[in-house]
């Protein structure tokens, strides 16, 4: 797999973690956002909820139309399962 250049922001105390802490926590969370960063991972954890047509689908194909718009039709939402 590749590797993921990003930008994080990670507040710690100073006092207690050492460098190898630090580096050893970041890693963990890059790869933990690797992992939920994918399509199918956003598929199985979002629905959209369309208004306009009374229904609520995760359909793959669906939630890939709705997150590449760049504008949002009206009354119809991304909702996370959760």
């Amino acid at each position: 797999m590749k590797q993921v250049e990003r930008d994080l922001l990670i507040l710690l105390h100073e006092d207690r973690y050492n460098e190898q802490q630090i580096q050893y926590a970041v890693k963990q969370i890059s790869d933990m956002l690797t992992v939920v960063e994918t399509m199918e991972y956003l598929c199985n954890v979002m629905e959209v909820a369309d208004c306009n047509k009374n229904r609520v689908t995760s359909r793959r194909t669906i939630l890939k139309k709705v997150f590449a718009r760049k504008e949002h039709k009206p009354f119809e939402f991304i909702i996370h399962k959760n």
